[in-house]
């Protein structure tokens, strides 16, 4: 069954054939990444290279003339924007596979190997100190996407910061962005596809004066009003896009938190032992 794409990917690569002083030879590249994405975005730069009748030393610098560092990131970036095309059936369709648990946890390994040479880890370690320095911090996600927010809001509590996740309806979200002000942070996590409600909060809230903090698998219009933002590896081989980068870089942002202030986590995660223990919270072994 065919899969089809919206119209969003189109006008990427069409953005991108619009800047200047591009060689005849890179735009012929992405004409054919614009008619056969699919292809494109999984084909090596070799085969990339025949499909446009070049050599392949010109899809390298194509990829580099366009900011990429080379084949590889630019490869990644053409499947993200493509399977963010995809409605949920049609990902699906995409993703079927065999069923095999390897073919899952390879994955998984292959896009934190990504991560690993590619996250800057300094956009966390700023991040994380926007998050020290705010009285308060809402971290807004949608649907399945928001566990990796749930996470970071659960454990950042626990170590005495103001986190809370914000998943529920777009009017209750509508609710915690107005009492946001200069003081907070705005932290918004979105993989696959962007909420346009979340994008529409996360400019009111830079408006409030609050910083705005992005965890994200591509640039968007939301890493484009960030403060601060992040950008992880989400592809899969399942029906879902990948949680695993984003749940990593929540790790460190935790592991940040809590060497900030090594005598008041400590503290706070005593408190936190002793109300566990006084409530019966947590089942003794």
């Amino acid at each position: 069954m065919e899969v089809r794409t919206v119209s969003s990917f189109s006008e990427w690569v069409d953005t991108l054939r619009s800047a200047a002083r591009l060689t005849r030879a890179t735009k012929t590249i992405l004409g054919v990444i614009k008619t056969d994405p699919d292809e494109a975005a999984y084909c090596s730069a070799q085969a990339l290279a025949d499909m446009a009748q070049v050599n392949v030393a010109t899809v390298v610098r194509a990829a580099q003339s366009l900011g990429y560092s080379g084949w590889p990131a630019f490869s990644a970036e053409i499947r993200t924007r493509y399977l963010a095309s995809l409605s949920s059936r049609s990902l699906y369709l995409h993703n079927r596979s065999q069923g095999l648990l390897a073919t899952t946890i390879d994955k998984d390994i292959e896009l934190l190997e990504r991560m690993r040479d590619g996250l800057d880890e300094n956009s966390l370690n700023r991040m994380s100190e926007h998050i020290i320095a705010s009285e308060s911090t809402g971290v807004f996600a949608t649907g399945s996407y928001a566990a990796p927010g749930m996470q970071l809001s659960h454990v950042a509590q626990m170590l005495g910061f103001r986190v809370r996740l914000h998943s529920g309806s777009v009017t209750s979200m509508v609710n915690e962005v107005n009492l946001l002000t200069w003081r907070d942070c705005f932290l918004a996590i979105t993989l696959w596809k962007s909420s346009r409600a979340v994008v529409q909060l996360a400019e009111a809230a830079r408006e409030q004066g609050a910083k705005v903090l992005v965890i994200a698998d591509r640039q968007t219009a939301l890493t484009d009003i960030a403060d601060e933002y992040v950008l992880v590896p989400a592809e899969s081989s399942e029906l879902i896009s990948s949680l695993v980068c984003a749940t990593s870089a929540v790790q460190y942002l935790l592991g940040c938190l809590a060497r900030h202030d090594e005598e008041r986590t400590q503290s706070m995660l005593g408190r936190i032992d002793d109300l566990w223990g006084a409530t019966s919270a947590i089942a003794e072994e």
